[in-house]
């Protein structure tokens, strides 16, 4: 029989190493605690928050075609996604968003509001959910197409409902019933034409969306095959996210696991594949193969949990960056009256990117808003490099931010 000496000894040694390969990160990382967040008023912008519309809340993500100057958002109700967000468990389909819904808007062109002019796209031959037209949006990018139209490409975390009656079934206990979705639309016009639901095995926990140039996308499942239960809330820990691969054709695979809340990847100009922990810390990178395998040659150490990320036309990628993961979570509760979580914004630069299987990088944080003031929780931020200009949006701000760097 082994000793008390011995039992405890076996115990420090099993609590030192949980210490160091989880709680540690936990601790510092996800939650944050002794990270120092800087005041908004140290960094050299002046924002502008567009608040007091509807149509312009809870906008998860955003993609922006720098030809048509027009900028798309994945918006939605604030106050709803505390009972529907099935990415993080939030399970109540009954109380999900009736709303959800795609904005165009045009980025050059100031309204008398302090805003800019925008369109709510219709979505008029989109079936939706047992035929009620309506999506329910995270994600998106886009792309464009070779004809100029934008395509876009939203998560869509629809509910599972009988396929014979159409009422929403316990989505706690069966899950939901996520796809992803391709609309194209014209710069300009107020119509988004639906052209395929992908829908497969594969597309479980879908968070986000990455396009290849022949039609194919990568995805990130946040937490792997499990929607609900024990393994779902395990998941970060446990490191069961995984990236996936799906032809244009529509045939999905995995293709690398082990990820802790793998979020918004992002495919760069320079075609590598950047993959964000929204729990733990940096940015994997991988070389994609033609097939859709990857090749991981990189890890970006940013001790951030990090959302979405997107890239400017200069080719830098911009990181919505969480300094206090608590915080961020828990504006849920209450979205429309309760405090604004702080919110960093860093640039990605790849140094030397005309160099092959060269990968160093460059970490700048862009701008910090450690008490709300003028940041929302911004889960995307997207840098216009015409004008300097950063949009950031949040998965439950009730506005969007715009910033313009100060001439000093």
């Amino acid at each position: 029989m082994p000793s008390t000496l011995q039992v405890l000894s076996v115990l420090f040694a099993a609590g030192a190493g949980l210490y160091q390969f989880l709680l540690r990160d936990v601790i510092f990382t996800t939650v944050g605690v002794g990270r120092t967040v800087l005041p908004i008023s140290s960094f050299p912008y002046h924002c502008q928050r567009i608040t007091g519309d509807p149509n312009l809340q809870a906008c998860e993500d955003m993609w922006l075609d720098e030809k048509s100057r027009t900028l798309y958002l994945a918006c939605s109700d604030p106050v709803a996604r505390r009972d529907w967000m099935p990415n993080i468990h939030r399970m109540n389909a009954s109380g999900r968003a009736l709303n959800d819904h795609i904005v165009a808007m045009d980025i050059d062109s100031p309204s008398s509001e302090g805003g800019y002019t925008y369109r709510v796209l219709e979505t008029p031959d989109f079936s939706g959910v047992h035929g009620d037209g309506r999506i329910h949006v995270v994600g998106m990018t886009g792309s464009v197409s070779e004809d100029g139209e934008n395509q876009l490409w939203l998560i869509n975390a629809r509910p599972s409902v009988d396929p014979t009656t159409g009422q929403l079934l316990d989505n706690a206990v069966v899950g939901g019933n996520s796809t992803i979705e391709l609309f194209t639309t014209a710069p300009g016009s107020g119509i988004a034409r639906h052209v395929k639901t992908f829908a497969d095995p594969q597309i479980t926990t879908p968070n986000n969306v990455a396009v290849t140039k022949d039609g194919a996308f990568f995805f990130t499942n946040d937490h792997g095959p499990h929607k609900i239960g024990l393994l779902h809330h395990l998941s970060p820990v446990l490191a069961t996210g995984d990236a996936s691969y799906c032809s244009a054709a529509g045939e999905c695979k995995q293709i690398a696991k082990g990820f802790r809340f793998p979020n918004g990847l992002h495919l760069g100009s320079d075609g590598l594949l950047y993959i964000p922990s929204a729990a733990m810390r940096g940015i994997d990178i991988f070389k994609p193969a033609a097939d859709g395998s990857v090749e991981n040659v990189h890890h970006i150490h940013l001790d951030y949990p990090i959302d979405n990320l997107s890239e400017d036309a200069n080719g830098d990628i911009f990181a919505a960056a969480m300094p206090k993961g608590l915080a961020t979570l828990a504006a849920f509760e209450d979205p429309m009256n309760g405090p604004i979580p702080p919110a960093t914004v860093w640039r990605v630069r790849r140094v030397n990117r005309e160099v092959e299987d060269k990968y160093e990088y460059e970490l700048f944080k862009v701008i910090e808003d450690a008490a709300g003031e003028k940041l929302p929780g911004a889960t995307t931020v997207i840098h216009d490099s015409s004008t300097g200009r950063l949009f950031l949006s949040g998965v439950v701000s009730p506005f969007i931010t715009v910033c313009q760097k100060k001439i000093i």
